[in-house]
């Protein structure tokens, strides 16, 4: 097991590379409110990282930039410490600046929107990759080297590269079931009302959800920054998108035996993790609006929305009794690419054990997920 070992890193270094080690610490738990605090962590060692290399003198980084000039930059805001770390360094990609502006521009709506907002694995693990590249280039620091350590027996080699293929065969099934309870979902839609099915419906529900998608954001696809749309942030725009869909939606489904539980009044807006963020980070000021909402339209509250999320909010609400499905396939893996970033003091074997793990953990969800759906379509369909 590999443990960090601050003797080798100056003073200066210390302390943006113990972020980023307890921020791996706590995606280590792999749930909702530890990979939200995780990726705080990361911003936070972000930020640290450009302002440390910024007011370092030039005989130690190389800078291009005067001292007194990059020094007075980390008085600045963050779009400011970018470009002054980009003015000042030869060799650094665009990319990999623009994917940390991305990235805090995440975790400014974690801050100061938080209606129901989480955080993928992979954002994760590529905010993490991407602090590799800059701690090496700007501070002269491998991080690999307190990730994981490197030796390892002949034994071990072939112990990892068998449950590689384990893992691979694992999502392989993962995907198989999640499209498995997809085609079972559909089923219990079309019981509960088959017009929600229907072409003419679909249609007029994507128009809505392209008008709904009204805000301006930015993404990086291979290194190239993108614009593509989301929900308006506000309470008030939110709840006026919701209207928009449920003037659609109950002329089809009025006459069901579900609609009751279908349009019972919920919160919408507030999720756990917030809660967490506050106790554990200390943030007093983050106000959460809370709507009270039809139960088929909470979707709407949270930060991604399209036809399928609509659909598992349906069947999570009369099958599974509002237990989350949305959030538990969002967390679910199924792509090797997306796995878990690897923890400091977890060697290589343990890491990909853990992912095979998770992987078998996953599946039996689903397997659980299908088995229920299918007992209730054998009663009601």
């Amino acid at each position: 097991m590999h443990i960090m070992n601050n003797t080798k890193l100056e003073p200066w270094q210390k302390a943006p590379v113990k972020i980023v080690l307890e921020a791996i610490s706590h995606a280590r738990n792999e749930n909702e409110e530890d990979n939200l605090i995780a990726f705080l962590l990361l911003d936070v060692a972000a930020e640290m990282l450009l302002k440390t290399y910024l007011g370092l003198p030039k005989k130690l980084t190389g800078a291009t930039t005067s001292d007194d000039e990059r020094f007075s930059i980390t008085r600045k805001g963050f779009h400011d410490v970018v470009e002054g770390v980009k003015n000042s360094r030869q060799g650094i990609k665009d990319k990999d600046l623009a994917r940390v502006e991305f990235f805090h521009g995440i975790r400014n709506k974690l801050y100061h929107q938080g209606n129901g907002l989480t955080v993928p694995v992979v954002h994760l693990t590529e905010y993490i990759e991407v602090l590799k590249v800059l701690f090496r280039q700007l501070l002269k620091i491998d991080l690999d080297d307190y990730l994981l350590g490197s030796s390892m027996t002949k034994e071990e080699v072939m112990a990892i590269a068998e449950i590689k293929v384990e893992v691979v065969e694992a999502l392989g099934v993962s995907r198989n079931l999640k499209e498995k309870l997809r085609s079972y979902c559909e089923l219990v839609i079309e019981a509960i009302s088959p017009k929600l099915l229907l072409p003419s419906y679909i249609r007029k529900f994507s128009d809505l959800e392209k008008k709904a998608f009204s805000e301006d954001r930015c993404n990086l696809i291979d290194g190239e920054v993108h614009e593509y749309k989301v929900l308006p942030r506000e309470t008030a725009a939110r709840t006026e998108i919701a209207g928009w869909f449920r003037e659609l939606t109950i002329p089809l489904v009025s006459d069901s035996k579900f609609y009751e539980i279908l349009f019972r009044s919920v919160e919408a807006g507030e999720k756990y993790h917030i809660e967490a963020l506050r106790h554990t980070l200390g943030v007093k000021n983050l106000e959460v609006e809370v709507q009270m909402v039809p139960n088929i339209f909470s979707v709407i509250y949270e930060d991604s929305f399209d036809l399928e999320r609509f659909y598992y909010n349906i069947v999570d609400i009369i099958i599974f009794n509002n237990a989350y499905l949305n959030r538990d396939l969002d967390y679910m893996i199924f792509d090797i690419k997306h796995l878990q970033p690897p923890f400091y003091d977890q060697s290589e074997f343990d890491l990909w054990k853990s992912r095979l793990d998770s992987c078998k953990v996953q599946n039996e969800k689903l397997h659980s997920y299908i088995e229920r759906t299918d007992g209730w379509l054998s009663h009601n369909a």
